[in-house]
């Protein structure tokens, strides 16, 4: 590619989403995956979440806005846990709502489990008419709903078997956080 190729493309900042993570058995983790957050909000800065799992309950808070105003130091001491997944928005699908903001919490036979997802899905026609009929419904609309939807509703005996039985139905370019009660 020579230099003249890259002159067509607007020199502006390119949002995407900002997704982080952390294990940290003896760290206030809540907090730790805050401050990532707010180091990405550059990546998206329409709504916050994250989960934390302390290997037994899964406990979660997201909402529209800029990090710093989606949390505070009260409910961030609302989270014991060791581990956490957080996740800052620019969304490529869905409008921006609360039930758009990441992670995406779900419940199936297997527990609680929460989902984050950066990137565009190709097929999400065909993923919606999948979970249609199954008799799923959506309450967003998001493409990681439909991936949290399908897990949730796919059988196999561990997260590990659904994602194996999902992902392969999945289409474009995408990285993937989960975050589950027994999550190491």
């Amino acid at each position: 590619m020579l230099d003249s190729d890259w002159r067509d493309e607007p020199d502006r900042p390119h949002e995407a989403c900002g997704v982080f993570g952390v294990y940290a058995p003896t760290l206030d983790v809540a907090k730790l995956t805050f401050f990532g957050l707010y180091a990405l909000q550059h990546r998206g800065q329409e709504s916050a979440g994250i989960a934390v799992s302390d290997g037994t309950t899964v406990r979660w808070h997201k909402h529209v806005g800029l990090v710093a105003q989606v949390f505070t130091e009260d409910i961030l001491a609302q989270m014991p846990g060791h581990i956490a997944m957080g996740h800052t928005r620019y969304s490529t699908t869905g409008s921006n709502r609360v039930n758009n903001a990441h992670p995406v919490v779900e419940m199936c036979d297997l527990g609680r489990f929460a989902l984050g997802h950066n990137g565009n899905l190709t097929n999400t026609l065909s993923l919606h008419d999948r979970l249609r009929r199954m008799g799923v419904k959506t309450s967003g609309s998001t493409d990681t709903e439909l991936i949290a939807l399908l897990i949730a509703h796919t059988p196999g005996a561990t997260f590990v078997e659904r994602l194996q039985a999902v992902l392969p139905l999945i289409e474009g370019a995408y990285s993937l956080v989960m975050l589950t009660p027994q999550s190491v």
